[in-house]
């Protein structure tokens, strides 16, 4: 018993220090989950446009952002994943200025900063809580936290001692019509037992995306996998004074690799290559894990990445993400991650009246009037 009161004040102490974190990290994750979808129809002049014709070359819609925001540098660019998607330019970073064009007239539909709308806004509390990378790194220890707590959760859960492992099925369910303080006890039993699985996936497929140097060579040792090639490098002193055509370089990358372009990041230093992403159709990523490194000067092929064919440790690592926001099984899992991400409400909620009601308990057993009273020795009746 002594151990499980240790278990237990590890499990109250995280949930009440790392709580409110795991609140906003699972309320903000299931709105994200569809934010395509929302964005879509939010801002449908942006997002959307009427499919009419070819598309324009990309380098038109370069030419267009640049000359429309000279003192901004292209980031990357979001290649349109069905014909009425528009493209999305990124300036400067990736949470930067996002500009929007139409792929049939290379027109400009418009320009925001990701913290000036909603979605925007609630992407950015999810991963970096609008304080850049210090929230990152709070978030990420919140998710190694709540590895923690569910493995504790797990612990009081079990019947002390493997006593009464037939009376298991009363820890899923919840007594509605008993006293309101066992209800809540109840409620927060069973809601931690049928999510614990879905807690820890999302857990630690959330310290993966902030410790990922860490939770790659972990991947890599365990499965004995060589770790995945650095990126290469341009090659300044080949440089000729002009730039290939960007649309030439996509239509060579998909001689190399067959699938879609998702992406595609502009050199932004000298040595830096310009790289084509790519999601194969047996990829499980949304935005695919293939890539085709170009020379930014001479426009070489530097260097090929298929997702299909790295080593085990680097598709494990790789399958972690689409885990994480519930694309891995379609829209099943997406609905079903909205609905886990707000299990740390009711897990907070539900928590923090069970230790409210014992603090008060505690606080009126020791109170003078109360000791008073039991201390009080009645007469024997005569």
């Amino acid at each position: 018993m002594k151990i499980r009161r240790i278990v237990f004040n590890v499990h109250l102490y995280i949930g009440l220090a790392a709580g409110l974190f795991l609140v906003l990290s699972g309320l903000t994750g299931s709105m994200i989950v569809f934010r395509e979808e929302i964005e879509a129809l939010l801002h449908p002049e942006l997002m959307e446009t009427a499919v009419s014709g070819e598309r324009v070359a990309l380098q038109t819609v370069l030419n267009a952002a640049r000359e429309a925001y000279p003192d901004d540098t292209i980031f990357s660019v979001r290649m349109p994943r069905t014909p009425e998607q528009t493209y999305l330019l990124k300036m400067n970073e990736p949470h930067g200025l996002f500009v929007y064009a139409d792929p049939y007239s290379g027109k400009l539909l418009g320009a925001h900063r990701q913290e000036d709308t909603f979605m925007g806004w609630v992407a950015l509390v999810h991963t970096e809580l609008l304080i850049g990378e210090a929230g990152e790194t709070i978030l990420g220890v919140s998710a190694l936290l709540l590895i923690c707590m569910s493995i504790t959760g797990f612990f009081l859960w079990w019947p002390p001692n493997g006593k009464g492992i037939g009376k298991l099925a009363r820890g899923f369910k919840v007594g509605w019509s008993a006293p309101w303080k066992k209800v809540i006890f109840d409620l927060h039993r069973a809601s931690g037992i049928y999510t614990i699985v879905f807690l820890l996936i999302i857990a630690f497929t959330g310290v993966s995306l902030v410790f990922n140097k860490a939770v790659v060579e972990l991947t890599n040792f365990l499965t004995a996998s060589v770790p995945r090639a650095a990126p290469p490098h341009s090659d300044p002193l080949g440089a000729r004074g002009m730039i290939p055509p960007l649309d030439d370089l996509l239509h060579q990358a998909d001689s190399i690799l067959s699938g879609p372009t998702t992406w595609i990041n502009l050199p932004q230093t000298p040595a830096a290559p310009l790289v084509v992403r790519k999601k194969m159709p047996e990829e499980f990523h949304p935005n695919g894990r293939s890539f085709i490194y170009f020379d930014q000067y001479t426009g070489g092929v530097l260097c090929t990445e298929n997702a299909l064919t790295a080593p085990s440790g680097t598709r494990i690592y790789n399958f972690f993400y689409p885990l994480h926001i519930g694309v891995a099984g379609g829209t099943f899992t997406r609905i079903l991650q909205v609905i886990i991400g707000f299990s740390p409400l009711v897990l907070f909620v539900t928590g923090y009246l069970m230790w409210r009601n014992r603090t008060k308990a505690k606080a009126y057993s020791k109170s003078p009037r109360n000791l008073a009273t039991s201390s009080t020795v009645l007469p024997r009746n005569k």
